[in-house]
């Protein structure tokens, strides 16, 4: 490759890293469920990954210091955007569970003893609470519901103009009758009752 081959590969590469590589990790995330975002992304990775690599060849031969100072920063702009894939996952779900809001009473302690609160989403081992203070990330509370106990971490503590706190949880090996009963909140159903003795 010349000098000014790897200039143009190397100006279109950054070009993808910068620019488009963003937006795809972006419609991926939105639409994991969806193959063809899925398909999307996964083509662009291995087609960066193999423009990389050639890059990577020819740049001790023809590479100027300007052209290597922008090869190893796009390398690390490309890996940093991969590795930080985690990380916007878990906001596209912090997103996700605070569109809906459901409202129950929920009884919560973050060590201090019981206070009330409620629970405004849940899915998976996830559950929003309305809490009447900050939580501090990584802190342990326990929750009950009904007469259901289960543990969680907090994952954020937002407050708001309410005065109020919300805060994501994620539930730590939750009772299966716990689960059963924050599905039934979110989804309106009543709890079952046993029925009244004479």
């Amino acid at each position: 490759m010349t000098r000014e081959e790897f200039e143009r590969s190397l100006s279109d590469f950054e070009t993808k890293v910068k620019k488009r590589l963003p937006s795809v990790i972006g419609a991926y995330l939105a639409n994991r469920s969806n193959r063809e975002f899925e398909a999307a992304f996964t083509h662009l990775v291995d087609s960066l990954d193999r423009q990389r690599r050639l890059l990577s060849r020819d740049l001790p031969k023809v590479a100027k210091l300007e052209q290597k100072t922008r090869y190893f920063n796009a390398v690390t702009s490309l890996d940093a955007q991969l590795r930080s894939i985690d990380n916007r996952s878990a906001l596209m779900d912090q997103m996700r569970l605070r569109q809906h809001r459901a409202r129950a009473p929920v009884v919560y302690d973050i060590g201090c003893g019981p206070e009330p609160g409620e629970i405004l989403n849940a899915e998976g081992l996830g559950i929003v609470l309305e809490t009447s203070e900050k939580v501090s990330s990584e802190c342990e509370v326990t929750l009950e519901v009904k007469g259901k106990r289960a543990r969680g971490k907090a994952l954020w503590s937002i407050p708001e103009e309410t005065g109020k706190v919300e805060t994501g949880l994620r539930l730590v090996n939750p009772p299966d009758d716990f689960i059963e009963e924050v599905r039934r909140i979110i989804a309106g159903i009543p709890s079952e009752s046993p029925e009244p003795s004479d």
